[in-house]
């Protein structure tokens, strides 16, 4: 019984801080009439008589946090068009649009997209398909305004739900599906709460989850997914809307779920901010570890960060792989990135290996390998020791790289992952930082995002 009012008083204090006030709604409306009848009026003026502009995301459906400036149009255009008339069409009007922001950036890849500022407002401008259904795109955004229409026409009164739960995920860090985060996106945010009808019932449920839970709320799946979450988009039978989560921000939120049922407070719902590490502290905390860090700096490709953190991601990976073939232990590696410097961490145990190294060959019955493995090592000059250890010849030999940072800069580009951007940017030159390379960079951000790495706790 207490808990039941501990949560229903905490549903109303949250809902007091993310419910959007009449104010900013007001305010919201007039900013996206006017982008869209900027929309219109251009598009008359170029002989685009086919488009459509249509309003999408949180701020269509009411589900969207107070503070959250956000407004997502999409231009439709026939899909009859092939796709370079559509490109060609949708960056002009683009072109024209981006003169009306306070500012605005250039975000598309394969795809013309682009997000302005206009009154204290983020504007993304999609250009898309008018299909028929989100089952038969054209392309990868087309099935949003489906997505859009079926939330309004599904969520029942539970928008404050949705809220709810929003700032929930953005408390204990998992929401967010860009590949930078991936974490549960909006729309997923939405299906979760229609599914299970409302916020506690979602958390009761996530407590109980395990690893390939499946939730098909139009019972319509026709395809299997590997992923932690599959929750199959209700307009793509096809399509599992939690691709982008990753398996530990799962995991983070069936913790906490479980924990916030066991003693509800508001602390989940704001996200904990850590400060930025001194060098002194920074120092400190190096050498309470025992462990040695290695930075790549490079400068920042100029793509967005959905193009930029996969390849970042397979750097990472990479760099990992390679150092432990040559039998460096690697405790852990991660990515930082802004505007102008990205930097892959290698955290390892150590960063020099002993010039001996011990390789393990075949059993001494598999006779056409073990033939190849002596003639490899036995009686060379540089060979320490050849033997038999049990069933399996062994040979004691020269290391060829004792190092991290000799293996690192002899093998970055033969062996990393580095995807067509990055490749580029590191070929232009990078830096392969030390400790005391690491201690002099000036970015608070930067010390910020190393004192979570290095110091983060799950919290309440």
């Amino acid at each position: 019984m207490k808990d039941e009012i501990d949560l229903i008083k905490i549903r109303e204090e949250i809902l007091l801080l993310v419910r959007p006030t009449d104010a900013e709604k007001m305010k919201l409306e007039t900013v996206r009439q006017q982008i869209i009848a900027d929309i219109v009026k251009i598009a008359k003026l170029q002989g685009q008589f086919e488009i459509i502009p249509i309003s999408v995301g949180s701020a269509e459906r009411n589900t969207w946090l107070h503070g959250n400036h956000d407004i997502d149009i999409f231009i439709s255009y026939p899909e009859e068009l092939t796709f370079e008339e559509f490109h060609e069409k949708s960056r002009k009007l683009l072109a024209e649009m981006a003169k009306t922001g306070d500012s605005w950036e250039d975000r598309h890849s394969e795809h013309p997209y682009i997000h302005i500022q206009k009154e204290g407002f983020e504007v993304d401008l999609v250009p898309c398909f008018r299909v028929k259904s989100g089952a038969e795109i054209k392309s990868a955004v087309d099935r949003t305004p489906f997505h859009c229409t079926f939330i309004k026409e599904n969520i029942g009164g539970l928008e404050e739900d949705v809220l709810i739960l929003k700032q929930f995920m953005k408390g204990i860090g998992v929401y967010g599906s860009e590949v930078r985060t991936g974490g549960f996106s909006g729309y997923l945010t939405e299906i979760l709460t229609i599914y299970y009808g409302g916020f506690e019932n979602v958390l009761r449920n996530a407590a109980e989850w395990k690893a390939r839970t499946v939730i098909d709320l139009a019972k319509h799946q026709t395809l299997n997914h590997e992923h932690p979450l599959v929750v199959v988009d209700p307009t793509d039978p096809k399509r599992n809307v939690a691709a982008a989560l990753s398996l530990t921000k799962f995991s983070t939120f069936i913790d906490r779920a479980r924990s916030f049922l066991k003693n509800p407070n508001k602390d989940y719902f704001t996200k904990k901010e850590y400060p930025p590490l001194s060098e002194k502290k920074y120092a400190e905390l190096m050498e309470m570890r025992g462990t040695k860090m290695v930075g790549i700096s490079f400068k920042t490709p100029q793509e967005a960060e959905d193009t930029l953190y996969p390849q970042l991601f397979r750097f990472e990976k990479s760099m990992e792989e390679l150092l432990v073939r040559n039998e460096f232990t690697v405790l852990n590696t991660f990515s930082w990135s802004d505007e102008t410097e990205s930097i892959i961490f290698i955290e390892m145990t150590e960063t020099e290996l002993p010039p001996l190294q011990k390789r393990v060959g075949p059993p001494v019955w598999n006779e056409s390998n073990a033939e190849s493995f002596c003639k490899k090592y036995k009686n060379k000059k540089e060979t320490f020791s050849f033997s038999i250890e049990e069933d399996r010849y062994v040979a004691e030999i020269p290391r060829k790289y004792r190092t991290a940072e000799q293996l690192i800069t002899d093998m970055i580009f033969k062996e990393a992952a580095l995807g067509r951007h990055v490749r580029d940017s590191v070929k232009e030159g990078y830096t392969l930082m030390r400790e005391n390379d690491i201690r002099k960079i000036q970015n608070i951000e930067f010390w910020k995002f190393m004192n979570e790495k290095l110091t983060a706790q799950i919290e309440p």
